[in-house]
């Protein structure tokens, strides 16, 4: 007998609670504690706090990609960024670009992002970039 397997919705809910448990239980802390990323609770999405550049980029990207992977938009709250550079700016609109251009206009919302964050954002006009949402 040749059956394929197609996980129901129940089964898929559960995978993404698993998923998120394992990141709750170890946060990512790249270079010495510079950057900390945490699943939200009350969401889809990541906390991040920290610095972002090019140190601690690759963690950024990592947590970008897992949360990218599951198909859906989500949430990255970035109150607690004390910097960003241009290249963490990019992994994140790139992260809203490939969200929306991958189907179903699914957006990246960047919740409370700090003053420095929203003008670097305005002047790249990287600010308009579709898929991207940015709430207070």
């Amino acid at each position: 007998m040749n059956a394929t397997y197609t996980p129901s919705a129940t089964a898929l809910v559960i995978d993404a609670l698993i998923e998120q448990l394992l990141i709750a239980l170890s946060p990512a802390v790249a270079t010495g504690g510079l950057l900390r990323v945490t699943p939200l609770t009350d969401r889809a999405g990541l906390w991040i706090e920290g610095e972002l550049d090019l140190a601690t980029l690759p963690a950024l990207r990592r947590a970008l990609a897992l949360m990218a992977s599951r198909g859906t938009g989500f949430c990255v709250e970035v109150s607690g960024v004390a910097f960003i550079d241009t290249g963490c700016l990019r992994a994140l609109v790139g992260a809203a670009a490939k969200l929306h251009d991958g189907g179903g206009d699914h957006q990246l919302t960047l919740r409370s992002p700090p003053p420095q964050m929203r003008r670097l954002l305005k002047l790249t006009g990287w600010d308009q970039t579709p898929g991207l949402c940015l709430v207070n």
